[in-house]
């Protein structure tokens, strides 16, 4: 029994200390615009998510994640804000979410950049932890 749990424990620790946090692409989604008028750009309002995520299936998992809403009028930012900063969690993980905020543009800019920060681990090693910064733009 306890070569399997410490088994289990090594493969935790490989599997998670692997590059696996990947970013997920957050395009700007397919637009009709209400009022493009001299090719100045988009105009409409949009929800998008950054994320990372990072385990191995059925034994511990974990996801940060960021949420921004934004509106733009041909393609200045006429709004943006944060709506959601966390994570979610399966198995024996845990994740503690940090500070968030917007680094670059914003109102008035043609763009916006956010970051996101999180501390995860799993919870059968409690030496094992990492930090996560996500980042991406809108």
């Amino acid at each position: 029994m306890k070569r399997v749990l410490f088994v289990l424990l090594v493969a935790l620790a490989i599997g998670c200390s692997l590059p696996a946090f990947a970013a997920a692409a957050n395009h700007l989604p397919a637009t009709t615009c209400a009022s493009c008028t001299g090719g100045g750009g988009p105009t409409g309002c949009w929800q998008v998510t950054g994320d990372h995520s990072a385990g191995l299936p059925y034994v511990s998992w974990v996801r940060h994640y960021l949420v921004v809403n934004f509106c733009k009028s041909n393609g200045v930012i006429t709004s943006v804000s944060i709506v959601a900063h966390g994570c979610d969690v399966r198995g024996v993980a845990f994740c503690h979410i940090g500070p968030a905020w917007k680094t670059t543009g914003g109102v008035g800019s043609y763009s916006a950049s956010f970051e996101a920060h999180a501390t995860w681990g799993v919870t059968v090693i409690p030496i094992y932890n990492n930090s996560d910064t996500l980042t991406f733009s809108v």
